[in-house]
């Protein structure tokens, strides 16, 4: 709330409290409840109507988000040469890291890539 409305509020309550206070104590007691249960449910329909609103915006920033498409990184370009490449298949298979048959079928794809 700004200042602004603050102010008007406490000058509109203190002078709705002061005419209220030369009414019978009758009319008085129904004059201020009214008043401030009015001020109760407009303080209630102003929240709900930011809650409304900061729920419309989170949805439309999801919505906006979920249709970007998704970027993938682009596989790296292999910086290795094939010497280095068929160093380290042949140290994978001296450890024991791969297998005889995929040794063969990766050597093969390396030679491949030539």
């Amino acid at each position: 709330m700004t200042i602004d409305k603050t102010v008007f509020i406490r000058v509109l309550g203190t002078a709705l409290v002061a005419s209220a206070i030369s009414v019978s104590p009758a009319v008085q007691a129904s004059e201020t409840g009214a008043f401030v249960g009015g001020i109760l449910a407009g303080k209630v329909v102003h929240n709900m109507k930011q809650r409304t609103e900061a729920e419309q915006q989170q949805a439309y920033y999801a919505q906006q988000q979920a249709q970007q498409p998704v970027q993938q990184a682009a596989p790296a370009a292999s910086s290795q040469t094939t010497e280095q490449k068929l160093a380290e298949l042949d140290k994978l298979a001296a450890n024991g890291y791969i297998t005889p048959a995929e040794y063969k079928a990766k050597r093969q794809a390396v030679l491949d890539s030539m």
